[in-house]
Parts: structure tokens; sequence; C-alpha cells
């Protein structure tokens, strides 16, 4: 069963920095304009994890998704993903993309695929994070936002 979760706005610099380093994420432009970055509760208000999205017409970018370790493996994950495409879908994105640093990663459970990155379009290779956040051998997965 999918969780229901809260999403609320990080308003917090500092904390999203700390977060995102605990996590092994880059944090370098996190501050900058175009990045939105979520805090997930349960409806408890029970911190599950973070994640984030940077609208690029088209395509969206999500980002720096990371769920806190005992709550893996439930669902948690898909939930904020599908909670950041939507937002993506709703500003007009057809088309989500991230990157991983490794083959490894549960966005192909949720249907995404890997692409190389001359598929990708030119405003996500134009993001710091294909620029140089992520290395040259990040990984980048792709799926529809409607699915």
């Amino acid at each position: 069963m999918t969780p229901t979760l809260v999403a609320t706005a990080v308003d917090d610099p500092a904390g999203l920095v700390g977060l995102l380093s605990a996590a092994g994420l880059p944090t370098e432009d996190v501050a900058e304009p175009g990045r939105v970055f979520l805090r997930y509760a349960t409806e408890g208000g029970e911190f599950v994890g973070i994640g984030g999205l940077e609208p690029l017409g088209a395509a969206v970018l999500l980002r720096s998704i990371a769920v806190v370790p005992e709550h893996r493996g439930h669902g948690v994950g898909g939930a904020i993903t599908a909670d950041l495409m939507e937002r993506g879908r709703g500003q007009g994105a057809a088309d989500a993309f991230a990157f991983t640093t490794g083959e490894r990663t549960f966005l192909a459970a949720l249907g995404f695929r890997r692409v190389e990155r001359t598929e990708a379009p030119a405003a996500v290779l134009a993001t710091r994070q294909a620029m140089g956040l992520c290395s040259a051998s990040a990984v980048l997965w792709r799926k529809e936002t409607g699915r």
C-alpha cells in the first residue's frame, strides 16, 4: 500500500544542506532559483524523506530523493517520486529525468528507463547537475510524467 505523505516546502537552506549531505547528495546549487525542495512526513508528522524538482518546461529534473533508512522498502520513495512527477506535470512537463550515481535504483521499479544523455532535452543537459554536479558517469533515467 502506498503511504499517504504530507509535503511541505523546505524553507531552511541550512537544514536542507544538512539532510542532503547526510544522504550523500549534491548541495552546491540548492539555493539557486528554479529549484523546489520538499520535506515529506507521514500524516502523523513523522519525517520520512526529502525530494526536489527543477521544472524545465517540457521536462522536469527530479532532485535529491532520499528516504529515511527505517522507512525504506515501504513505498515512500515511490510516493515521493509520484508527488514530484505530478508537480512537474502540473507545470507542463511531459517527461521526468533523474541522475543516479549507480546502475541500481528504485526508479527502475517505478518504470523509469535508463537513457543516454544524448536522448535528454537541451534544458536537462544545461542544468548544473548535468554539467558538473553529477559526474559524467552518472546514469540518466527518464519516464513520462503521465504514467
